[in-house]
């Protein structure tokens, strides 16, 4: 029987407050097969990386000024094309309200850690009161901040409108569609997306699994079937139940006993902070990574199920590890 192993939590030192936390085992496939994998991921893997994108109009405010809260909008790579559309068609911006002040009349155009440091201050509670809950500080929705282009700013124009997004790795807006309030807050993907990677080796936004990826989805876990009453499962309860979980539900995905051990990728999941599961959060996500240090991801080229499988780009093997014991060979009934 495969065992399970769960790696030692990162010091706290390392780790920001309410942080959602990755963390990686030695993946366990059902009996009969070997237990591959190791730490992976110390922290910060699926931290929101949107501290200096902040949209802003190059025209009169006008568009965001007509914005009230429940206000979608939408644009191309240009902001200046920004315009309102029906939140169940695609958009990037969900408004929330205006904050309770903008910077003064005589202020410099704000650089983006300045937009950031505003967001920050002032959007939280026009967020909370608009959704009617706190925002889950490592979901899938970000809180954002538009104001008008500089020449509008320079003309007098300090329009601000605080809302939600949906932001990549790297704090680009992404399309999303519905209302927020409809939607499971939770970061998650469906199983068989590849979420893509940048020159950092940190994650961007969904792609074709042929294209260089950081990992591959194989499992969405509803935490309320294990935790129904919970005011909020330890992190010790949630590792004790993805541990057992993410490795069977990933043999299910591959459809075979040995398509982990044989994808020569590690598994890991994520879990719930206490502020995410107030929020309202309930779904993780069991995948496929590879990482040669701990802390970012290695490009990833095909499908997990695929032959053509690259891990930086060279084929799959088996990994192995200093001082690990020979592999067990299965005996008669295993």
């Amino acid at each position: 029987m495969a065992d399970d192993t769960e790696t030692q939590p990162a010091p706290a030192s390392t780790e920001r407050a309410g942080a959602l936390t990755v963390r990686a085992v030695l993946a366990a496939v059902i009996v009969g097969a070997l237990a591959i994998g190791g730490v992976l991921f110390a922290t910060g893997a699926f931290e929101p990386k949107n501290e200096e994108k902040a949209p802003r109009l190059a025209a009169a405010g006008t568009t965001l000024a007509k914005s009230a809260p429940g206000t979608c909008l939408t644009w191309d790579k240009d902001p200046t094309t920004m315009a309102p559309v029906d939140c169940l068609q695609p958009h990037k911006f969900e408004v929330a309200g205006e904050p309770a002040r903008t910077l003064p009349d005589n202020a410099p155009y704000p650089s983006e850690a300045a937009l950031a440091a505003q967001r920050d201050q002032l959007c939280p509670p026009v967020v909370t009161e608009y959704l009617g809950t706190r925002l889950d500080p490592m979901g899938r929705f970000q809180m954002g901040l538009l104001t008008a282009g500089q020449k509008a700013w320079e003309s007098g124009d300090r329009t601000m409108r605080c809302g939600v997004q949906v932001v990549d790795g790297a704090g680009n807006a992404l399309e999303s569609q519905g209302k927020i309030v409809n939607q499971d807050k939770s970061l998650t993907w469906p199983p068989g997306t590849c979420i893509g990677i940048d020159e950092r080796g940190q994650r961007t936004a969904p792609v074709a699994c042929v294209q260089p990826h950081a990992f591959e989805v194989t499992a969405v876990i509803d935490m309320r079937q294990a935790f129904p009453d919970a005011s909020w499962p330890t992190e010790r309860q949630q590792e004790d139940y993805l541990s057992r979980i993410c490795p069977s539900r990933t043999t299910g995905w591959f459809g075979s006993q040995d398509g982990l051990r044989k994808s020569g990728l590690q598994l890991a999941w994520n879990t719930l902070s206490q502020p995410s599961w107030t929020a309202g959060s309930r779904s993780v996500i069991c995948f496929l990574a590879s990482s040669k240090d701990g802390r970012t991801f290695t490009p990833i080229t095909g499908s997990a199920k695929s032959p053509d499988l690259l891990i930086d780009g060279k084929k799959p093997v088996m990994p192995t590890f200093p001082g690990a014991a020979p592999a067990p060979t299965p005996g008669p009934g295993r």
